[in-house]
């Protein structure tokens, strides 16, 4: 019997965006999800990619990509100023209100124009940083990519203050911003962030109620079931070795079970074998203690400018 009923995952899945915002997720250690710290595990799968696979094997061919992405997280807030966009982050989005009609807006007063005026300055600076480039590299002159950022580089007109500026959330671009990144530092220049929004990982998740039950019969440390409960599912994770079942409990079972107050026993344990080892291994492995030379070195060049600070910061706590 033919089977037609396809899958996102099988038809027009947006590899190119889900695969650059793995690499993002990947590319920061301290900026990774705390799941990663809780064993070394071999073959942990980042949370990105593994939302996505639980997501799109789940919904339609025909299900919009754009809404996809933007329920894996990638998605940036774009308030309309004279129909120019202008990204929010920080505690613009704070700033947000609903109207009458249900409309998202931000309302201008004097923290909006404040921000205005960065916005205007760092786009000034982006148009510095553009003709750079083209001094470098006149052909990227015509690249579609720096084309599209010239584009919205352009300076913002000034709202009126107490004007209602309409707000749109749209799925971001990181697979554009990679190019970005890797077309500048061919010609060894750096690009800001332009992502526009915060990892898609810590992103919160509207989880919605539903019937399926997603099961991982070789679950090790989680990650898939991890975002399967994210999305609302039920699931049921199996897992042979005993390492990786207690990263299933510990992820899984025991949060759920014991909720928020589960806080309170970590940190007293925590502390209780933080105090025990110091105890017993500080005379061997101190747990504060001077950089490597490679990442002094580093650090050295960074505080190039205010040496001063250098003994201060050149240390590490082990267990931390």
């Amino acid at each position: 019997m033919a089977i037609s009923d396809k899958r996102l995952i099988e038809h027009g899945f947006p590899c190119h965006q889900v695969g650059a915002e793995t690499q993002r997720e990947r590319g920061a250690s301290s900026a990774l999800p705390p799941l990663y710290f809780l064993h070394v595990w071999w073959a942990r799968r980042p949370l990105t990619p593994s939302r996505a696979a639980v997501l799109a094997s789940l919904l339609p061919a025909d299900y919009p990509p754009d809404l996809f992405l933007r329920r894996l997280g990638i998605e940036k807030v774009v308030a309309l100023v004279h129909g120019r966009p202008w990204t929010l982050t920080g505690s613009l989005l704070n700033l947000i209100t609903v109207n009458e009609q249900g409309e998202e807006v931000l309302q201008v007063d004097d923290r909006v124009l404040r921000a205005l005026e960065r916005e205007n300055r760092q786009r000034a600076e982006n148009r510095e940083l553009m003709a750079r480039l083209k001094a470098k590299n006149p052909a990227l002159s015509q690249d579609p990519v720096l084309l599209r950022w010239e584009e919205e580089s352009q300076s913002l007109p000034e709202p009126g203050w107490g004007a209602g500026l309409k707000v749109e959330r749209l799925p971001a671009d990181p697979a554009w911003f990679k190019e970005l990144m890797a077309m500048a530092g061919m010609v060894g220049l750096r690009v800001p962030n332009l992502y526009g929004y915060e990892r898609a990982f810590a992103s919160l998740i509207k989880p919605e109620r539903n019937s399926f039950v997603i099961y991982d019969p070789t679950a090790g440390g989680g990650s898939i079931p991890f975002e399967a409960l994210r999305l609302g599912y039920q699931v049921i994770a199996n897992e042979l070795n005993p390492v990786a079942v207690v990263i299933l409990f510990a992820t899984l079972d025991h949060p759920a079970k014991f909720g928020p107050n589960l806080i309170n026993d970590i940190g007293k344990w925590g502390n209780l074998l933080l105090t025990e080892l110091d105890k017993q291994i500080s005379d061997y492995f101190p747990r504060v203690g001077p950089l490597p030379t490679s990442e002094s070195i580093i650090l050295r060049n960074h505080l190039e400018k205010c040496p001063e600070y250098f003994t201060q910061f050149n240390k590490e706590e082990v267990t931390t």
